[in-house]
């Protein structure tokens, strides 16, 4: 099963510590799959924390429940897009690849589930392996207005599938919104 993860109001991440750019932004989200406009009937569950730089690289912390590293797609764990990328939405529904994150050793086996650790990915750099042409301060923005899908593609379902339901949280506040 590949999951999707949705950043901001709509289901994502939605927060920065500081309110203006200029200091690291920390997004976070707590997962499930039994949303009910985009149920996938999965059991997987997941946490995920997205840090923002201001010298434009990125930290993701993943850790995931219920998929492992086995029930990748190949054909995605093998390119570099990777089986866990972001992608990018527009109010229309039409997404774009947003920024991959290759496998390689930041992935690893964890209980019934995988974790995935990257430390200050430069954006360009992952941009660059997709020929994305979105500016990293775009990709903040899309942060912020909940415009960003984090997708886990699977053997069970290779192009992806609609998926977990986040609750969204203001981490400079530690306090959960709903």
């Amino acid at each position: 099963m590949t999951l999707r993860f949705i950043f901001g109001a709509l289901a994502f991440l939605i927060a920065a510590i500081a309110p203006a750019w200029g200091a690291d932004q920390t997004f976070s989200a707590f997962l499930h799959g039994d949303s009910p406009t985009t149920n996938t009937g999965s059991t997987a569950q997941g946490e995920a924390t997205l840090v923002v730089h201001d010298n434009q690289t990125v930290d993701l912390m993943l850790l995931v429940s219920g998929i492992t590293v086995n029930d990748f797609a190949s054909h995605l764990a093998h390119a570099p897009v990777g089986p866990v990328h972001l992608h990018i939405y527009a109010a229309n529904g039409d997404s774009e690849l947003l920024l991959p994150f290759p496998m390689g050793p930041s992935y690893a086996a964890a209980g019934s589930g995988f974790a995935l650790t990257v430390k200050n990915y430069p954006y360009a750099d992952g941009a660059k392996i997709i020929g994305s042409k979105i500016t990293f301060d775009d990709f903040v923005k899309a942060l912020q207005a909940g415009a960003v899908v984090l997708n886990i593609h699977t053997q069970k379902i290779p192009a992806g599938e609609p998926g977990l339901k986040t609750h969204n949280h203001w981490d400079g506040c530690q306090s959960k919104r709903r």
